[in-house]
C-alpha cells in the first residue's frame, strides 16, 4: 500500500514537472498556447492526492476583454490545470479535451483566461448569450467558484461560455445557492482552430474580501456538451460540486487589493401607463439604493421608495390538492442577501413545483412583504438591510416600512445571526416581527443548529439539521404555539439517502413566513441507490429510489401519506433520462372540500395508485426536452395527465420554451379537464440586450397573459428595462383585452 502511494506521488510530481516544461516552451516563443504542445494522453490518468494552487500575478495596464487572450502579459502567468472528469464513465481520469487557466489581476479588476482545447472545433455548443439563463447548461460552459475570504464556506460563483453569456450565484455553507444574485463582471469568449476561450474581468468592488489575506479559494470545471462530459480542476468526484468550497483549491500572489471607499450608488427612475377596466393611470416616480461596506465583508443597504417594475411575473399554477400553493420570491432587492436567512435546513426560496414534506414550511419568506395575501402590491416606503459577516459571524437585518392603505405607515423587521463552528457546521437564531397583513404583532423566534462534514466514512458528505422555533401574535385572543424539526441528509453519488420530521402546532402563525399545513407531524425518508455501470456503454447512472410521506394530526390519526418508487431512471452517456415510477396516495379529508372550482371531493379515506412515465432528450441538442405520461386513480375516479416540454435553441440568438399539460379526471359524479400551457420566446441580440416574451394560459381563469420584456445593461451593472403585461379572457377561441401594464425603468450604478 505503502508503495502505491508513493508510486502516485512520484507520478504526480512528473504532471507537474511537464507543466512547468510546457510553460517555459511557451513563455519562450512568446505565443499564444499552442493546442499541439499540450497531448491529454501525455499525462497519467489519476487524480491528484492534495489540493492544487496557481499564481496570480500582477499587471499594470488593463486588459482589453475581447475573449482572445492573444496578450502577451497573459503569458506572464504560470498555466494551471489539467482537470479531471467528475461525471462519466472515466471518473478521476484527464478528460479527453484538455482546459488550461491563468489568473492576473490589477487595482481593479481579478483577469481569468481559460483555454478550453478542442479536437474539433467545429463540434462546440454555444447557442446561449441570455443573461443568468439555465440554458447556459447546454452549451460548452465554464463554471468557476471563488472563496474570496478562503473560510471554505462561503462563495461567489461565475458560470459563461464562448458567446460571454453570464450566469453568477452566491454560495452558502457549501450548500445554499441564491441564483437571484447579479454581480457587475464582463465576460467574452472565442472559437478558433485550437477551441475556444473565454476572458473574465471580475471588478475588485463587485467582491467581498479580506485586503490582507494573499490567498482565495478557486475551483473551476468545464463542460464538453457534445460529449456530455465534465470535468473540474480539484475534486473529480460526482459526490463533490464545484461550488463546494471546502474542496476548492487556491489562488496565491494576491497582494495589495483595493476595494475602494466602499459606496454603491444606484438610483432609478421609472414610469407606468395602466389600462383596465377600473380606469386608466399613468405614473412617474423616482427611488434607488444606496450602499456602503462596513468591513470587508458586512455592507448596509438603504432604498428609498423600492420599486419592481423588472420583475419577472408568476409561472401559472393548477393546484390538484386542498393545501395552498407556494409562489417563489423573485424581487432582486429580497433575494440579493437571502442566504443568510436560510434557517435549519428548510428551504428559503423552494421551487414552485416542490410540495408535501419537502416544504413544509418557510420561516422568513420575503414574498409577504410588499404583496397582501389577495396578490395587491403594498407600497415600500422604505427599506434598510445589514448582512454580511463579522470574523466567524454571519448577520443580517432587515427592516422594511410599509405605506398601506389599510393600516398607515407600519414596519415589518427580520433578524437572523449565525456562527461557525466545527469545520463547516453552524449555530443560529432567526427572528422576525410584525405582520404586514394585520393591525395585530407578531414575533416569531427559534434556533437552529446546521451540521455539515465532507469526510464523513473518509471522503462522504453528511448534513443534519435541528431546528426550533415560537410564534406569539397579539390581539384580543393572543396565541403562542411551536413549530420543531430535524433532518438528516447522506447525498452521496452512490447512495443518497434523507430522513426528515417535523411538528407544527395548531396556532403556529409566522406572519412573515409560508406554512402550508399546521397542527400536523410530518414524516419524511428517501432511499436511492445509483451505480455507474461498467458493462452498458450507453448507460451513464442508473437510479433506484424509494420514498415515504406521512403526515398525522396531533393526534397521530393519519391525515395524508405517498409511498413512491422508481424502478427505473436511466441517465444515459448523450444525457438523455428515461424514467418509470410509480405512486400510492392516501387522503382523509374530514370535510368536503371543492377541487378547482370544477367539483366537490367529499370527506372520507381515500387510496389511491397511479404510474408516471417520462423522456427527456438531451439538453445539448438543438431539440430538447420530452413527454411524461401520468396515469392511474385519483380519489374514487382516475386521472390521466399528459405533459409536453419543448426547448428549442437553435441559434444564440433566439429560443423557444414551451410547456404544456392537459389533465383529464374522471370522478364519479363529475367528469372535466384542464389545461395549463406556457411558451416563451427570447431574442438575444447580444449578452447585454435580450427581448423575452412569455404567454400563459390556463383554462381554470380562462385568461391569457402576455409578458413582454426588452433588457439592456447599457454599462457594467446599469440597466434599462422595457416591460408590457397584458391579460386577455380568452373564451371560444376569442381574446378580449382586459388590461393592459407599460413601464419603463432606467437604473444606473455608481461605485467609490
Amino acid at each position: 500500500m505503502l508503495d502505491r502511494k508513493n508510486n502516485r506521488q512520484l507520478s504526480f510530481m512528473r504532471i507537474k514537472a511537464i507543466f512547468l516544461m510546457i510553460a517555459v516552451f511557451c513563455v519562450g516563443n512568446g505565443n499564444s498556447l499552442p493546442a499541439a504542445e499540450f497531448d491529454p494522453s501525455s499525462f497519467p490518468e489519476l487524480e491528484p492526492e492534495s489540493k492544487p494552487s496557481v499564481r496570480a500575478v500582477r499587471i499594470d495596464v488593463p486588459l482589453k476583454i475581447d475573449g482572445k487572450l492573444d496578450e502577451p502579459v497573459w503569458l506572464e502567468a504560470p498555466p494551471a490545470g489539467p482537470f479531471y472528469q467528475s461525471e462519466s464513465v472515466n471518473l478521476g481520469h484527464m478528460m479527453t479535451e484538455l482546459t488550461l487557466f491563468r489568473v492576473l489581476y490589477d487595482d481593479e479588476n481579478l483577469y481569468i483566461g481559460v483555454w478550453c482545447y478542442d479536437s474539433q472545433p467545429e463540434g462546440i455548443i454555444a447557442r446561449t448569450m441570455e443573461r443568468d439563463s439555465t440554458s447556459i447548461m447546454s452549451d460548452d460552459y465554464l463554471y468557476m467558484a471563488i472563496d474570496t475570504f478562503h473560510d471554505q464556506r462561503n462563495g461567489y460563483i461565475f458560470i459563461t461560455n464562448s458567446n460571454g453569456a453570464r450566469r453568477d450565484e452566491i454560495v452558502t455553507n457549501n450548500i445554499f445557492r441564491n441564483s437571484n444574485w447579479n454581480g457587475v463582471w464582463l465576460s467574452r469568449g472565442s472559437i478558433d482552430s485550437e477551441g475556444w476561450k473565454s476572458e473574465i474581468a471580475i471588478p475588485l468592488k463587485t467582491l467581498s474580501f479580506d485586503p490582507s489575506t494573499e490567498v482565495w479559494g478557486f475551483n473551476i470545471s468545464r463542460t464538453i456538451a457534445r460529449k456530455n462530459e465534465r470535468g473540474r480542476w480539484t475534486g473529480g468526484t460526482p459526490s463533490i460540486k464545484t461550488y463546494h468550497v471546502a474542496q476548492a483549491g487556491d489562488v496565491t500572489g494576491l497582494r495589495e487589493l483595493k476595494q475602494g471607499i466602499g459606496l454603491e450608488v444606484s438610483p432609478y427612475f421609472v414610469g407606468r401607463f395602466r389600462d383596465s377596466d377600473s380606469g386608466t393611470s399613468r405614473l412617474g416616480d423616482f427611488g434607488g439604493d444606496v450602499r456602503y461596506r462596513i468591513t470587508p465583508n458586512l455592507s448596509s443597504t438603504l432604498s428609498y421608495n423600492t420599486d419592481f417594475a423588472e420583475t419577472e411575473v408568476d409561472s401559472r399554477q393548477l393546484n390538484f390538492t386542498r393545501f395552498p400553493l407556494f409562489f417563489p420570491e423573485k424581487r432582486a432587492f429580497f433575494l440579493e442577501d437571502s442566504g443568510v436567512y436560510e434557517f435549519g435546513g428548510l428551504p428559503s426560496s423552494p421551487s414552485r413545483r416542490t410540495q408535501g414534506l419537502r416544504t413544509p414550511m418557510v420561516p422568513y419568506f420575503t414574498r409577504r412583504i410588499g404583496l397582501s395575501k389577495d396578490g395587491d402590491i403594498v407600497p415600500i416606503y422604505l427599506a434598510s438591510k445589514v448582512a454580511g459577516r463579522i470574523g466567524p459571524t454571519s448577520l443580517g437585518f432587515t427592516d422594511v416600512v410599509l405605506d398601506d392603505d389599510r393600516f398607515g405607515t407600519k414596519n415589518v423587521i427580520a433578524g437572523r445571526v449565525a456562527r461557525d463552528i466545527w469545520d463547516q457546521s453552524t449555530v443560529g437564531l432567526l427572528s422576525t416581527f410584525g405582520d404586514p397583513d394585520s393591525d395585530d404583532s407578531n414575533l416569531l423566534i427559534g434556533p437552529d443548529l446546521r451540521y455539515r462534514t465532507s469526510r464523513f466514512l473518509g471522503d462522504k458528505i453528511l448534513e443534519a439539521n435541528a431546528y426550533a422555533l415560537g410564534t406569539h401574535t397579539g390581539g384580543d385572543d393572543s396565541e403562542f404555539d411551536t413549530a420543531y424539526g430535524t433532518n438528516i441528509n447522506y447525498p452521496n453519488d452512490l447512495i443518497n439517502a434523507s430522513a426528515q420530521m417535523i411538528q407544527i402546532g395548531k396556532d403556529f402563525n409566522p406572519a412573515l413566513g409560508f406554512v402550508r399545513r399546521k397542527d400536523i407531524r410530518a414524516y419524511h425518508n428517501s432511499f436511492s441507490i445509483n451505480p455507474r455501470p461498467d458493462s452498458v456503454s450507453w448507460i451513464r447512472q442508473y437510479h433506484i429510489t424509494s420514498s415515504t410521506e406521512h403526515f398525522t394530526d396531533l393526534s397521530n390519526r393519519l391525515e395524508t401519506a405517498e409511498y413512491s418508487f422508481t424502478p427505473m431512471w436511466i441517465e444515459t452517456e448523450k444525457g438523455a433520462d428515461i424514467w418509470v415510477s410509480t405512486k400510492y396516495t392516501f387522503d382523509g379529508p374530514d370535510e368536503d372540500f371543492e377541487l378547482l372550482g370544477e367539483t366537490t371531493i367529499p370527506e372520507g379515506n381515500y387510496w389511491w395508485a397511479t404510474g408516471r412515465v417520462g423522456l427527456k432528450l438531451a439538453r445539448q441538442q438543438k431539440l430538447s426536452g420530452g413527454p411524461i405520461f401520468e396515469f392511474g386513480e385519483f380519489y374514487d375516479g382516475h386521472l390521466q395527465k399528459y405533459q409536453l416540454e419543448v426547448n428549442y435553441l437553435p441559434s444564440k440568438y433566439f429560443s423557444v420554451e414551451a410547456d404544456y399539460s392537459f389533465n383529464d379526471f374522471q370522478l364519479p359524479n363529475d367528469e372535466f379537464d384542464t389545461h395549463l400551457g406556457s411558451t416563451r420566446i427570447v431574442f438575444n441580440f447580444t449578452p447585454e440586450l435580450v427581448w423575452s416574451n412569455l404567454v400563459q394560459y390556463d383554462s381554470l381563469s380562462e385568461t391569457v397573459g402576455y409578458n413582454s420584456r426588452i433588457q439592456w445593461e447599457y454599462l457594467p451593472g446599469s440597466r434599462l428595462f422595457l416591460v408590457l403585461n397584458q391579460n386577455y379572457f380568452s373564451e371560444d377561441l376569442s381574446l378580449e383585452l382586459t388590461e393592459t401594464e407599460v413601464a419603463l425603468k432606467v437604473g444606473a450604478v455608481f461605485r467609490f
